[in-house]
């Protein structure tokens, strides 16, 4: 009887954990390590651009800079490994009185460089 109540409380945890949805593994997204710079332009409030990553000739827009740590917010651009999705598509997002296209990616985790 024991095993049957575990049972039953612990069924619909399976259920639920195998019900949830997964990103589609072919939407073109890719998971990367690189090395860059993260450079901060200012708070959207005063017409600032928020975080950018640059790695080489490619720059990147962040979709969830709030978890990225205040002690990132320099004026002078941060030598960064950054673990992140890429996404590999481009969107319109907020940059001082207008909105820009910018590749986007979601930072997983991020360490400043020497």
């Amino acid at each position: 009887m024991k095993n049957l109540k575990l049972s039953l409380l612990l069924l619909p945890a399976l259920l639920l954990l195998t019900s949830c949805e997964k990103e589609d593994e072919n939407d073109g997204s890719t998971f990367e390590r690189v090395e860059g710079t993260l450079s901060w332009s200012g708070d959207y409030a005063v017409d600032g651009c928020g975080f950018q990553l640059q790695v080489g000739e490619q720059s990147y827009k962040p979709i969830n800079e709030e978890d990225i740590a205040d002690s990132y917010k320099s004026a002078s651009p941060t030598p960064v490994e950054v673990k992140m999705i890429n996404f590999n598509r481009k969107e319109k997002v907020p940059c001082g009185l207008q909105n820009a296209e910018k590749n986007i990616i979601k930072i997983l985790d991020i360490r400043r460089r020497e």
